[in-house]
């Protein structure tokens, strides 16, 4: 061999070595930020859970009656709440959420939307930003994606990548490259909360993404987290609210074709057994008709509060459709108490439900809004 062939080998030599140890040293790097990060967040989060001293009170979801509304003489002995159970009740705000005079700083959803509707939400969500040390091609950031789906939260989890080109969060492309990638989880809705388990769980699944792209983030806690979702919870069940009419039958029960033949010449459309929906045009929510079983003696006739939009006159048109029920089916409309509600009984309770609107409002959560759907509609 020529001393051309030995300078040759002797170069290949020292690049090898100078790959292999900037692999090893990259290596050491990125187990040493984890260590780090698990060191400032949970360290172990399945292992480090305290047993709870004490179970968390649960929200209770409230259902107001119209006896009180409507005047009627034995409803302070009932028991039944009214209308507004926060206030009338003599319930505080929950902690961390702001009064009426600071709701203007509550912020609003982003603008933009992945292809599956979601778009990132303060009020509602708890967002993670990892900034990745070097571009991550869309195979990996869909690997994440998939790690994320693996976890089957109970709540909605969600993952979101910077697109350099549109300057705007997007869902994750095999063919692209991105800088950053936001990992949320929605902290509660109606039929649940985040808990202490399921938010190590998040957290845990974060941080092996964040090894996986070579990625910088502030490591959040369980603690923190767990604070997040209850308070959420709270201000949900706050204004988890229906109000119901009841539609009785004069003689014998209805059968299931006599009630779906009135439930369907009055617009509603079957959402399940024994329930049926009343959409506005642009598909919001205004009212639901459900049945505890078929043939039934009572339909009732009802209005969530929270995803039914003011400007609909909700109240209005569930008076009018249970007189139309009654009618149709031979029955008579009553309240809780049985007795016969009049026709005028809606003027009794839309002050209040008026006052209950402005209150949700207050707090950023607007009847019928998305951010209302995704609370309330899950």
């Amino acid at each position: 061999m020529t001393d051309l062939h030995w300078a040759l080998l002797a170069i290949a030599g020292v690049l090898l070595l100078a790959i292999w140890i900037y692999s090893r040293w990259q290596e050491r790097r990125a187990l040493a930020r984890l260590d780090a990060a698990l060191r400032r967040g949970v360290g172990d989060p399945l292992a480090e859970l305290k047993p709870a001293t004490a179970a968390r009170p649960v929200a209770r979801r409230i259902e107001p009656r119209l006896g009180t509304a409507l005047g009627a003489p034995d409803a302070s002995a009932s028991g039944e709440p009214d209308v507004l159970p926060a206030e009338s009740a003599g319930e505080s705000a929950p902690a961390g959420t702001p009064d009426a005079e600071s709701s203007g700083e509550r912020a609003e959803p982003s603008a933009y939307a992945l292809p599956d509707g979601w778009s990132e939400d303060p009020l509602l969500d708890f967002v993670v930003e990892l900034r990745c040390t070097h571009a991550v091609d869309g195979v990996t950031a869909l690997d994440a994606r998939s790690q994320l789906d693996r976890l089957q939260l109970p709540l909605p989890a969600h993952l979101a990548v910077w697109d350099a080109k549109s300057q705007q969060w997007t869902a994750p492309d095999r063919f692209g490259f991105y800088s950053e990638l936001l990992v949320a989880v929605q902290m509660a809705h109606r039929n649940g909360v985040l808990g202490e388990i399921d938010a190590a769980r998040f957290i845990a699944a974060t941080q092996q993404i964040a090894l996986a792209v070579d990625a910088d983030f502030d490591a959040p806690d369980v603690p923190r987290l767990v604070t997040q979702a209850a308070e959420l919870d709270r201000l949900c069940a706050r204004f988890d609210v229906q109000i119901t009419l009841t539609v009785e039958a004069s003689e014998a029960p209805w059968s299931a074709d006599a009630v779906q033949s009135a439930a369907t010449a009055l617009g509603f459309m079957p959402a399940g057994t024994g329930r049926w929906e009343l959409r506005e045009a642009t598909g919001d929510l205004q009212l639901v008709l459900s049945a505890p079983s078929l043939p039934t003696p009572r339909l009732a006739v009802s209005i969530d509060v929270p995803l039914a939009r003011p400007g609909s006159s909700p109240l209005t048109v569930q008076f009018q459709v249970a007189e139309q029920l009654a009618a149709r089916l031979g029955g008579r409309v009553v309240d809780d108490n049985g007795r016969q509600v009049q026709r005028d009984g809606h003027f009794a309770v839309a002050a209040q439900l008026a006052t209950l609107y402005e209150q949700m409002q207050a707090e950023g959560i607007a009847a019928g809004s998305e951010r209302a759907r995704r609370l309330y509609a899950a």
